[in-house]
């Protein structure tokens, strides 16, 4: 996979966690590695002056991340930046010439969605490639086993299904595929009365989960395959109990606009609080990253 990995950095340890396992990928696929800096509009030295003289401890922050960088992962190309304006905007316009963009997030959103780590949440809605949100303690790729995704039949969800099957075959890992079925905060469903002919809610679950690991094996045949139908859960809760101890949890957004509604209830405080693996978000776009 060539080309850029773009890394939001700011020296915090969730940014130098994103930083190292940005890296680690990096190293892994012939990415180079770009650790991107964003200061506020309302900064004091002019544009001009926005270089080592102007800025010297954010500069020395990435400056002395790229060095440790460095010593860690050997062979890998890396270049810094430091860019003008809030950071999910500059790394969102960034994102279109890269393969992936990488934040780190050390707490969980509220049930508004705020507060979302760094940037995550505003980075994903602006983001014209795959977002990576990694914890500031990650699961050590040594320790951690599996690639989780989360299937509902939609278009994002074929998605993140197609990516995540590369990720695991990548990796030499086993896929797990998820499909929940109860609504947030709410316990199993009710089955609902079904005209004749029309399947029950386990029966239509049970047929998303063969389709999705149907298309696994026309493209990855070799993959070893789990499917997880979770009846009793939220998506959100149903992923973040699939993911414990997992290498790499993949979720499709819905697009720019609607994953603003659709990540407090579906991917949101639940997961990121209750796992310590990586996540990624697919984009409309990410289908051939």
């Amino acid at each position: 996979m060539p080309g850029t990995i773009i890394v939001g950095f700011d020296g915090s340890p969730a940014s130098r966690a994103a930083a190292d396992w940005a890296a680690r990928r990096a190293q892994r696929c012939g990415c180079e590695l770009r650790l991107v800096l964003s200061v506020p509009d309302d900064w004091d030295p002019p544009e001009a002056q926005l270089s080592t003289d102007g800025i010297e401890p954010a500069a020395r922050a990435l400056d002395e991340g790229r060095a440790r960088i460095a010593a860690l992962f050997p062979g890998i190309t890396i270049h810094t930046a430091i860019r003008r304006g809030d950071p999910a905007l500059v790394l969102g316009e960034l994102s279109r010439d890269a393969v992936l963009v990488v934040v780190g997030t050390d707490k969980p959103a509220d049930p508004h969605g705020e507060g979302f780590g760094a940037v995550g949440l505003q980075v994903v809605t602006r983001s014209a490639c795959t977002v990576a949100i990694i914890p500031s303690t990650p699961t050590p790729p040594t320790r951690g086993t599996g690639v989780v995704v989360g299937v509902d039949g939609s278009a994002d969800a074929d998605r993140a299904l197609r990516v995540a099957a590369g990720e695991a075959e990548m990796c030499g890992q086993a896929l797990t595929i998820v499909h929940a079925m109860a609504a947030a905060g709410q316990g199993r469903p009710t089955k609902p009365r079904n005209a004749p002919g029309e399947p029950g809610a386990d029966e239509a679950g049970e047929r998303v989960l063969d389709a999705a690991v149907a298309a696994v094996r026309d493209l990855n045949p070799r993959l070893q395959v789990h499917r997880v139908l979770d009846t009793r859960h939220s998506p959100a809760e149903a992923l973040a109990s699939a993911a414990g101890g997992a290498r790499l949890l993949v979720v499709g957004s819905r697009g720019r606009e609607s994953v603003k509604h659709m990540w407090p209830g579906a991917i949101g405080s639940v997961v990121l609080s209750r796992i310590a693996c990586p996540m990624l978000v697919t984009t409309p776009s990410a289908a051939d990253s």
